[in-house]
């Protein structure tokens, strides 16, 4: 009797843990972060998620001036296991950094990461908005490589941090390869970059993590075939 109530204690304190260290949401989640139903799409598991509120109106205006920001999105498939930890499947990890380009009139968006990071200017705000924080039926992974009887969800982290001065560095050549006027640069980066980055202590970093709905893969409903 002794034995069994101590197995009974060790298999309900695993459960406590492995609730404890599975992804949760951010408490506040203020920025309006809202993930869809996962749907199967093509052959994947996909999922779609937009953010209502990224920005605050000090942030809004602090971007309009030059401020520089970054973007990154964290998606994540896990494995629902009962009594134990929570599986990771998949982790994908994009990044987006912003700077609005007074010379150019236009928000300059880097994509990415390393060589293999793509450049695109964004004519306003509100373009800014519709294009960095909707995102439309996001492959994440195949169904085929998932147990079609699992209990799976998938989690979407947004972050919204203002600039650091490792961002500074990075973005130099970024920003002013192109400027009409180098000899106003200092770094590489507008002098008035330099003002604006130092007095940003008060902004902070904005960001939420929510779960999508549990699903099950054989149990998601299929598209029409095309006639």
């Amino acid at each position: 009797m002794r034995s069994s109530r101590f197995r009974a204690a060790i298999v309900m304190s695993l459960g406590a843990i492995a609730l404890g260290l599975a992804p949760a949401a951010i408490a506040g989640n203020d920025v309006g972060l809202v993930v869809d139903p996962v749907e199967f799409v093509r052959g994947a598991i996909s999922v779609s998620y937009r953010v209502e509120s990224p920005f605050t109106p000090r942030l809004e205006e602090t971007l309009e001036q030059g401020m520089p920001a970054t973007i990154a999105y964290e998606v994540g498939v896990w494995k629902r296991r009962t009594f134990w930890f929570d599986k990771s499947i998949v982790a994908l990890r994009r990044e987006h950094k912003v700077a609005y380009v007074p010379w150019a009139n236009s928000f300059r968006v880097r994509s990415g990461f390393g060589m293999g990071a793509r450049t695109r200017s964004v004519v306003s705000l509100d373009s800014l908005k519709t294009w960095l924080f909707e995102e439309r039926r996001l492959a994440v992974v195949p169904a085929a490589a998932l147990d079609s009887t699992g209990t799976y969800y998938v989690t979407v982290r947004v972050t919204i941090r203002p600039v650091s001065e490792e961002d500074l560095g990075e973005l130099e050549e970024w920003l002013a390869g192109d400027a009409p006027d180098p000899a106003s640069t200092t770094r590489g980066l507008p002098r008035s970059l330099l003002g604006i980055a130092a007095g940003l202590s008060g902004l902070g970093e904005r960001g939420a993590l929510v779960k999508s709905a549990r699903f099950v893969p054989s149990r998601l409903l299929r598209p029409a075939p095309l006639p």
